[in-house]
């Protein structure tokens, strides 16, 4: 069996033509065009279009509130534009193929759950740290959606209960994320200018002090932010993904973190939950995608 699978992001479209068990047999990647609807599915038809009369179905994976039931985003993050876009349909009537979207986030955690490092526990949370915060829960082993398909919105967890109504600059996004980190680097060292996220893991890995420091306030942030998720949530293994999982660095002080978070003078109810790495990286939405189409009963 052959798949087109589609990653729809800020800055790239990826696709992929997969099997059935996530190999993935073929790559394409395209550049985003935020512009609006028309520019949006030009671009798909790049990936889409050569590959159309080989595959047997389309599996989406996109950012924003996503009615995977009905096929329609809700809304599509970098993609403003998007408000309640028949996504499936739009694309079955044009290909011709069964087509099933779902959330960047809940595929990054269904395809965790499914063939990655969440595969052996039961319960299990994906915490993705990029340029705001993406996330998926695992209850029982199936992802969780909410009532209104908005489950796992990591990023708008307000930090200071004292700010009066909903803003931006208190979302927890705005610290625990990639931007925040760095941001969080360029106020204590004063420079100007603030350096990408491969610069900033060399001067912490080489040891210099101020990175380290801001290393760790963003990991104790962090991980008392996951000590609040786990007191909801109650689950076995945290899985850490985005680009800056990668630096061994980062599990190390956030796991050390987490340590102080559950050392109390008194028992929790909470059980500290393992920390580790997410298997897939960037390719997890691609596999989640696929597991979302597969699922649907759309392909016979």
């Amino acid at each position: 069996m052959r798949i087109c699978v589609l990653d729809i992001g800020g800055t790239f479209i990826k696709g992929a033509v997969m099997d059935e068990n996530s190999n993935i047999l073929e790559r394409m990647k395209v550049a985003s065009d935020c512009s609006g609807l028309d520019a949006l599915l030009a671009s798909l038809d790049e990936i889409i279009a050569p590959v159309a009369d080989s595959v047997e179905g389309i599996a989406v994976s996109m950012p924003g509130k996503i009615d995977c039931e009905n096929g329609i985003a809700r809304t599509g993050g970098a993609f403003t534009f998007i408000r309640d876009l028949p996504i499936v349909s739009i694309l079955e009537e044009k290909y011709h193929l069964p087509v099933a979207v779902e959330n960047d986030g809940k595929a990054a955690a269904s395809a965790e759950n499914w063939v990655g490092a969440l595969k052996d526990v039961k319960n299990g949370l994906v915490f993705i740290i990029g340029t705001g915060i993406g996330g998926g829960i695992i209850i029982n082993n199936q992802v969780i959606k909410g009532s209104h398909f908005a489950a796992g919105e990591l990023s708008l967890c307000l930090m200071n209960k004292d700010v009066d109504g909903f803003q931006a600059s208190n979302m927890i996004s705005m610290v625990s994320s990639t931007h925040g980190l760095l941001k969080m680097y360029q106020a204590m060292s004063g420079m100007e200018e603030r350096v990408d996220g491969v610069e900033f893991f060399r001067r912490a890995n080489e040891g210099e002090e101020t990175a380290l420091e801001a290393l760790r306030h963003f990991a104790r942030i962090t991980a008392h932010y996951i000590f609040d998720l786990q007191v909801v949530l109650d689950v076995d293994r945290v899985a850490i993904g985005g680009g800056i999982s990668e630096q061994p660095l980062l599990l190390q002080v956030l796991n050390e973190e987490l340590d102080k978070a559950y050392d109390t003078p008194f028992p929790l109810p909470c059980v500290r939950p393992e920390l580790v790495k997410c298997q897939f990286g960037n390719d997890a939405n691609l596999i989640g995608a696929l597991k979302g189409l597969l699922d649907s009963g759309k392909l016979g």
